[in-house]
């Protein structure tokens, strides 16, 4: 049961849409992580208007087993003459969109449900840009091509977000090397990993440091929680996500063992959906019904809080970004993930915005973020609140 389940979640996962840009050759060319495959100029609503160019990128990147797959992102170079040493780089991690094709942020229409956020987000990118900075943007392995994203799982994230630096700078060689990762909820989560692999993955690129807006964490945590909680709640589709990603990248995850029969069903359905999406059948139904009673996820839970950052030592200053009224990643969790990561040796630097929900944090942080990747960027020290803690 187990396999058919798992072929159905892949095969929603490999209809990539109907624009080839997205297939990639197979065999895959041969090269190193971060090599460019292919670009194209961008000119549908993900392209930013401060922008002299965007473009499009198909870049090689790994999985989590260390298999070479293609994942696609985008590009927005700055107008002007770029500074001596090349145009800084801010490589953006996006926050949970869904898994179908037509979530992806580089496929972004004005007609898609998830477009008001994609926009929000741009807008505040496109502020970046009318600044100097270059902005490559991850869509992430598994979304825009063929493949299973690997929901919350830290490295391949954090691979994407490292290799489109990569990709852009053979796009585009008036790209420096130096260059800061950020992102929203996921992409918080995804940068916090990538701040931590840059150095290693990438000694070519100086990283000089990360901000992560509301980042998620706590993983395991959040898994039991689910497990529990008898009303309805929208925010289960984030756990039905990770559950099938988690089914397909480790083998010691079998859903079918855990899940109820109804809820097995439907984990396909998580490869089809985008979260701005109306409610479904995760959203509907208590996270409570959709366990079997009793059930094990000891596996799961292993799993999740291997993948949490909350144990990750990461070299470069990192700016924490949190909405005070986040009912989504609440702040007791952000101030929790300071304390871990300070106790790990991370310099962190923590602000809270009072009346700001999960989503809406990106608008009002990103002037901070852009004054602190200023100072990062001009070489000064960054402030830490670990001494707070």
């Amino acid at each position: 049961m187990f396999a058919t389940i798992a072929t159905v979640v892949l095969a929603a996962a490999m209809g990539a849409g109907d624009d080839p840009f997205y297939q990639p050759p197979v065999p895959l060319p041969s090269g190193m992580h971060g090599d460019l495959i292919r670009q194209r100029p961008l000119t549908d609503a993900a392209a930013l208007p401060s922008a002299a160019r965007n473009v499009l990128l198909l870049y090689r990147t790994q999985s989590l087993d260390g298999t070479p797959v293609a994942v696609s992102g985008t590009l927005a170079v700055p107008k002007g003459t770029p500074p001596p040493g090349g145009w800084p780089i801010v490589s953006w991690a996006h926050g949970t969109t869904g898994n179908a094709p037509r979530c992806t942020p580089s496929r972004d229409t004005a007609g898609e449900g998830i477009h008001l956020y994609l926009k929000m987000v741009d807008d505040s990118l496109d502020s970046l840009v009318a600044a100097g900075y270059a902005v490559v943007q991850t869509d992430y392995e598994g979304q825009g091509t063929p493949g299973v994203h690997p929901y919350l799982i830290g490295e391949p994230e954090g691979h994407d977000v490292i290799d489109i630096v990569r990709a852009a700078r053979q796009a585009e060689p008036s790209l420096g090397t130096r260059y800061v990762v950020a992102g929203h909820s996921e992409g918080g989560f995804a940068t916090l990993f990538a701040a931590s692999l840059g150095p290693s993955w990438a000694p070519e690129l100086s990283l000089l440091g990360a901000a992560a807006f509301a980042p998620a964490s706590h993983l395991g945590l959040i898994v039991t929680f689910l497990q529990s909680y008898a009303q309805p709640l929208r925010g289960a589709e984030f756990g039905s996500l990770q559950i099938a990603a988690y089914a397909h990248f480790y083998p010691d995850v079998k859903p079918q063992t855990f899940l109820t029969p109804a809820a097995f069903a439907m984990l396909a359905q998580t490869q089809t959906r985008c979260v701005s999406d109306p409610a479904g059948f995760w959203a509907t139904t208590p996270p409570i019904a959709t366990f079997q009673a009793g059930a094990n996820l000891a596996p799961l839970v292993s799993e999740a809080v291997k993948n949490d950052p909350d144990s990750l030592h990461v070299a470069v200053p990192v700016l924490l970004l949190q909405g005070a009224d986040d009912q989504t990643v609440r702040p007791s969790i952000t101030r929790d993930l300071r304390k871990k990561l300070c106790a790990a040796g991370t310099s962190i630097d923590l602000r809270s915005y009072p009346g700001v929900g999960h989503i809406g944090v990106v608008t009002p942080a990103m002037p901070d973020v852009k004054a602190w990747f200023d100072e990062r960027f001009a070489g000064k020290p960054a402030a830490s609140h670990c001494a707070d803690v």
